[in-house]
């Protein structure tokens, strides 16, 4: 069984831990910000998405009390788990970090780019910006804009 590690997060502005089994983060410890001085400080979180449907935490007088929370969470939560759960996670991370070195080098995503291309309720897909390609459907959109209320 893959043991629970945890690792600093530099990014925090206050202590907190990350959590991981093996190399999906499922959860979290940490103080927590903004709460009255007679509050408890610390706070817990046990879950990832996507994968994980359920996710929990709550709040700890102490980091051990935190982390006694969460691996009794874990215990509960890993027996529900499958390998496709962490692969779903594993495939967003790879998502957002393939993203961003596109935008590092000044790239847009497919999605991101202009395109003039259209496709007809025929079928078809065809250059809007190419008179001879698009008359051939005109007819095509106006009656289905037509028929779902669009166009009278």
């Amino acid at each position: 069984m893959t043991e629970l590690t945890r690792r600093r997060d530099k990014n925090a502005a206050l202590e907190r831990w990350n959590i991981f089994h093996g190399d999906v983060q499922v959860g979290s410890i940490g103080l927590h910000s903004g709460v009255p001085n007679h509050a408890e400080q610390w706070e817990w979180k046990c879950g990832f998405y996507p994968g994980c449907d359920r996710s929990t935490g709550g709040p700890a007088g102490t980091f051990n009390q935190a982390r006694a929370a969460f691996e009794a969470e874990w215990e509960l939560l890993l027996p529900s788990l499958t390998e496709a759960d962490f692969q779903a996670w594993r495939d967003q991370r790879d998502w957002i970090e393939r993203k961003q070195a596109m935008w590092a080098r000044g790239e847009k995503l497919p999605s991101q780019q202009p395109s003039s291309l259209m496709r007809c309720p025929c079928g078809a897909t065809f250059d809007s910006h190419r008179p001879a390609e698009s008359q051939i459907h005109t007819p095509h959109i106006y009656a289905a804009q037509k028929r779902d209320g669009i166009r009278r």
